[in-house]
């Protein structure tokens, strides 16, 4: 039942016998009303809020704190909030956040997701992770109360998203999936705000198929021919048709005497091609490319570690394919070298199966579940193949064939280094 509250009639109420509890609800305001114990009484609010299947109750303030005017309006905005889809918070929350108010803002919590999830168990995208995170995440929310991010939130910044990089916002929407999902594990309170149908593209629509025609071969690889270390990493994740970030990580020590470069496995990792015995043209842009003392990697950057800045480099290159080609080349990533590789090894003759093992995609079937045969001898000839596909495409008189360069004849490559100048 539902009576007009007045100041007169809640001083009339009396306290309910010890053990129990009731509560007389307001006529004015939908769900508002005094809840009455043995020994107190408090304003709250019914409601169905943001995140509940059911409706619950949260106390709004003790009766004495403030008056029934200020709990009434304070009521209404809690109500008008929820319209919004923002949850009001509560008791405990409110509680939680004078004793230490920075203990569940957004980038707290994403920081512990990072160190007691992501890395804690090595996950191969660890630096996507990372860069989603505090380059899209915590400057949008990172001090606001994580539970306070609600569905509609979210919508918001993909849709802002979604007007100049649909796919990226599908990518920053599968990060904060797995973050709310995390936190979620661990607080019994907590509604992730993701729901289905939230995402702004399907993956048919994010398969590529962008390979290079001769055209663009010759164009790319003219363009590539600066000496540059970029160039010679575009170079080399085109002849060795791996993903990028192994021929990025790729380490002088991983290539033996034989020029054949032994793939590391990452922790979590389902598959890669393992070893690969390089062409004679990989090994020779690789041979080009000055070793540092400081650094183990092939394509060195500043400090000890890879090259970064890679999309600056490649607008680069873009540029002088432009300038090579007369009008702008179509747009591709380095992944398209990959496909362009897969492509020109079939062209080549190289069997399909072989093909996937040199890309280092898992076998399917009863065929990768018992076929052990490490397919060595049938990968290097892909490789030679696809090489020499690539000579024959860049240009019409095909070079002799070179020996081993001498970095990968000998044992010691910084002595041979050392002692050729």
């Amino acid at each position: 039942m539902r009576v007009h509250l007045t100041v007169k009639r809640i001083r009339a109420l009396k306290f309910a016998p010890q053990g129990e509890r009731y509560e007389v609800m307001d006529a004015i305001v939908p769900g508002f009303g005094v809840r009455v114990n043995a020994k107190s009484m408090s304003y709250i609010l019914t409601a169905r809020f943001p995140g509940k299947r059911h409706p619950t109750r949260r106390t709004i303030a003790a009766v004495g704190e403030i008056d029934l005017a200020n709990a009434r309006e304070k009521a209404r905005k809690w109500l008008e909030k929820m319209k919004k889809d923002q949850a009001p918070p509560t008791l405990r929350e409110r509680i939680r956040r004078m004793k230490n108010p920075d203990e569940e803002t957004f980038e707290k919590v994403a920081e512990k997701f990072l160190r007691n999830h992501v890395h804690r168990n090595k996950l191969r995208s660890a630096r996507e992770f990372e860069r989603i995170i505090h380059k899209e995440l915590i400057p949008l929310w990172g001090k606001r109360d994580f539970k306070a991010i609600r569905r509609s939130d979210v919508a918001r910044m993909l849709d802002a998203k979604e007007e100049t990089a649909p796919v990226q916002a599908d990518y920053i929407l599968s990060i904060l999936s797995k973050l709310c999902n995390w936190y979620m594990a661990r607080d019994e309170d907590y509604v992730s705000p993701i729901v289905r149908g939230m995402r702004r593209t399907k993956p048919r629509q994010r398969a590529r198929d962008r390979v290079f025609d001769d055209d663009e071969l010759r164009i790319f690889w003219k363009a590539t021919s600066d000496g540059s270390t970029y160039s010679r990493f575009v170079r080399t994740a085109l002849l060795t048709a791996q993903r990028k970030t192994k021929v990025l990580e790729m380490q002088w020590s991983e290539i033996n005497d034989e020029g054949i470069w032994i793939i590391p496995t990452a922790f979590r990792e389902k598959s890669n091609a393992k070893s690969l015995g390089l062409s004679r043209l990989a090994l020779d842009v690789i041979d080009s490319q000055p070793q540092r003392e400081d650094s183990e990697y092939v394509f060195a950057g500043l400090g000890t570690k890879p090259i970064d800045g890679l999309s600056k480099m490649k607008k680069r290159l873009d540029n002088k394919m432009e300038e090579l080609n007369g009008e702008p080349v179509p747009y591709w990533v380095v992944h398209d070298l990959r496909r362009t590789a897969r492509s020109l090894m079939a062209r080549a003759g190289v069997r399909p199966d072989v093909c996937e093992r040199v890309l280092g995609h898992a076998i399917p079937g009863v065929w990768g579940v018992y076929d052990r045969y490490s397919y060595e001898d049938e990968k290097t000839e892909a490789i030679s193949k696809l090489a020499e596909l690539i000579e024959q495409i860049i240009s019409p008189q095909k070079k002799a064939a070179n020996p081993i360069p001498l970095r990968f004849r000998r044992p010691d490559r910084r002595e041979d280094l050392r002692s050729t100048g």
